[in-house]
């Protein structure tokens, strides 16, 4: 809770607003859940200064000078997807309340979106019966710190990845699907779906689970039992329709978009030719970690290196044997699936606007659409070794590397956006 809020805290005042991937839209689906967007309305993504100059007095306008709410029109536009905006939707109409100005309406809805994200974080590390502090790392990582600290639907987001993934170990944990679990699969699986919809691939892992039902579930454990026995006898027969199933949806997808000797062609390019794709080496893999403001301020490549050498070391120090050997795969296996449904639907939603149709390389993929699911990496390196260090030396190391990473985000932002400690 401390390291959160002050580093949450301190990203949310100095990064300048709209400074922030897509923060100016985010700030516009906010308002127009319950306002109508009309010619008369205030256009969001138009009035959001973006240059990364920034000077105190225009700053300081944008707090002081009122804008004209008297011509916005009430629409009821609220949904299951608007759920995930509830944070900066009551904050920003709590701004507009005490003062409508662009910089108070803003401000406040980063406040409720930083204050759900703390606590949310600090309710699934209370969660989590395995992976804590991995879970403790990742969520302090700069670029989660910087999206926090905005008016971005992350937020929602990754607490939603999270919780799915600590309903998966919990079970794993406890070995027992009781009654309960029923209605939070329900839950958890309607929020995967409505953040975005390849986060329910997550639920692939389930199968994967050892575990019994209880209560009235308990009528299931034979025939639980005596179908994983039997896919576990016609396993290869299993890889082979899941394989044909994959290519055979990859196939509808693209059949009007160069097919899949196109598409293979543009996962190739988009993941390993730099020369291709210019964003490869710097928003996809550097943005993991902190590729800062509108892409415009990069992590140190050391520093990375750091992040990865102790973030791996706080995954060997976690429990052993834990999963089954079918999760540990899976769940690697999984990564590398998620990182290819976002980029093939940046490719197939995104793409033709900015680069045409047809295009050799998927653009619009970012870094921190994958930082949540590093995690998935926890069970398979847990299992490689046994790493036996003080407790007191894995959190201070920990501890350590977050500070240092919060300190030198500050060092880098504050010259180039305030023109200090330059």
């Amino acid at each position: 809770m401390l390291l959160a809020s002050v580093f949450v805290l301190a990203f949310m005042i100095v990064q300048p607003i709209n400074r922030v991937p897509d923060e100016s839209n985010h700030a516009r689906m906010t308002w127009e859940i319950f306002h109508k967007s009309t010619n008369r309305s205030f256009k969001w993504m138009d009035e959001l200064p973006s240059a990364p100059d920034v000077t105190f007095k225009e700053y300081q306008r944008l707090f002081s000078e009122k804008i004209d709410l008297s011509q916005e029109e009430f629409a009821f536009g609220f949904n299951l997807k608007t759920i995930f905006f509830l944070p900066q939707l009551i904050g920003m109409s709590l701004g507009s309340f005490i003062y409508p100005s662009v910089g108070l309406i803003v401000m406040m809805g980063r406040l409720f979106n930083t204050l759900a994200y703390i606590f949310g974080v600090y309710f699934l590390i209370k969660y989590f019966k395995y992976g804590k502090k991995a879970l403790l790392f990742l969520s302090l990582l700069p670029i989660m710190v910087q999206q926090a600290a905005s008016l971005s639907y992350d937020v929602m987001n990754y607490l939603e990845i999270m919780l799915a993934i600590g309903f998966l170990t919990n079970i794993a944990y406890s070995k027992q699907f009781s009654n309960r679990n029923v209605l939070e699969l329900l839950v958890i699986s309607i929020g995967l779906f409505v953040t975005k919809p390849n986060n329910v691939l997550l639920l692939g892992l389930l199968p994967f689970v050892e575990f019994e039902f209880e209560g009235f579930l308990a009528v299931l454990n034979k025939p639980f039992v005596a179908t994983k026995a039997f896919v576990a006898c016609y396993l290869p027969i299993f890889y082979v329709l899941g394989f044909a199933t994959f290519f055979l949806v990859l196939h509808l997808a693209f059949r009007n978009q160069g097919g899949l000797v196109h598409y293979g062609q543009v996962l190739l390019n988009t993941l390993f030719k730099q020369s291709v794709n210019g964003d490869l080496n710097t928003i996809l893999t550097i943005g993991m970690f902190g590729f800062l403001g509108n892409f415009t301020i990069q992590l140190l490549l050391w520093l990375i290196f750091i992040d990865v050498a102790v973030l791996a070391l706080l995954f060997l120090q976690s429990q052993k044997d834990f999963m089954t050997k079918g999760y540990t795969v899976t769940s690697c296996y999984l990564f590398v699936v998620q990182v290819i449904a976002i980029i093939s639907i940046m490719y197939l939603q995104w793409t033709p606007i900015v680069l045409g149709k047809g295009a050799m390389i998927s653009v619009g993929a970012q870094g921190r659409y994958f930082t949540p699911f590093l995690i998935l990496f926890l069970p398979a390196v847990a299992n490689l070794g046994i790493l036996e260090i003080k407790e007191k030396v894995v959190n201070r190391m920990m501890i350590g590397t977050l500070v240092a990473n919060f300190l030198i985000a500050l060092y880098l932002m504050l010259p180039f956006y305030w023109n200090l400690l330059g």
